[in-house]
């Protein structure tokens, strides 16, 4: 690309100075380029007539191809600034269920101020969002607590408590403070699969989910 841009000031002004002044390069560094781009492509592109660079045949080819390369080369910088902007693209989220409490609100407001930009949810358990973020089939996770031996970055951004729902025949559940003892006699259920601990400020209760 950079002896194509070089090949289109010389022959858009038809003088290496001219072209060396419009790239901030020297007339060596120029002439050094055209040299390399006719070596790659085995022609002649331009020939010294008076004062005047210009075109052979196949320069005269090759000048239609690269201004078209040009082009695209500008479009194409000008989507993928699209996509740095948050102007377009497709944004892949893996969230635990207990996310579609709140993350509703948070994709409305973001496609408020993204509206070019796609939004994919897929909702499951815990390993179902690290093993998407494993094998790269979504961009942003959202999950209680991250493995320390995961290699993520993770940033807090909300607070979600957990509390104890029993039945009302438990009385020890209105108690400030319960015995852990109280607690490890009872079944209990979890909302996801492979979480085994929970922790209380009295202690750790086990029960494998």
């Amino acid at each position: 690309m950079r002896h194509l841009r070089t090949f289109e000031a010389v022959a858009d002004h038809g003088s290496v100075s001219w072209a060396a002044s419009e790239l901030h390069l020297t007339q060596p560094a120029v002439s050094m380029q055209l040299k390399q781009l006719e070596e790659q492509i085995g022609l002649v592109l331009v020939e010294q007539i008076g004062r005047r660079m210009c075109l052979t045949e196949a320069g005269k080819a090759l000048r239609v191809h690269a201004r078209d390369i040009s082009g695209r080369m500008n479009e194409l910088n000008a989507e993928m600034d699209q996509f740095r902007g948050l102007e377009r693209g497709l944004l892949r989220l893996a969230v635990v269920s207990t996310a579609n409490y709140f993350l509703p609100t948070l994709i409305v407001s973001f496609n408020a101020r993204h509206p070019g930009v796609r939004v994919s949810l897929k909702v499951g358990n815990r390993e179902f969002v690290l093993s998407a973020l494993a094998d790269s089939s979504a961009d942003l996770a959202i999950i209680g607590q991250p493995p320390d031996t995961a290699d993520i970055v993770a940033q807090h951004f909300k607070d979600n408590p957990l509390v104890v729902i029993a039945a009302p025949v438990m009385r020890s559940l209105g108690r400030r403070r319960s015995p852990c003892s109280v607690w490890r006699k009872r079944r209990w259920w979890f909302v996801s699969q492979g979480l085994a601990r929970v922790r209380l400020a009295s202690g750790t209760l086990l029960r494998t989910a």
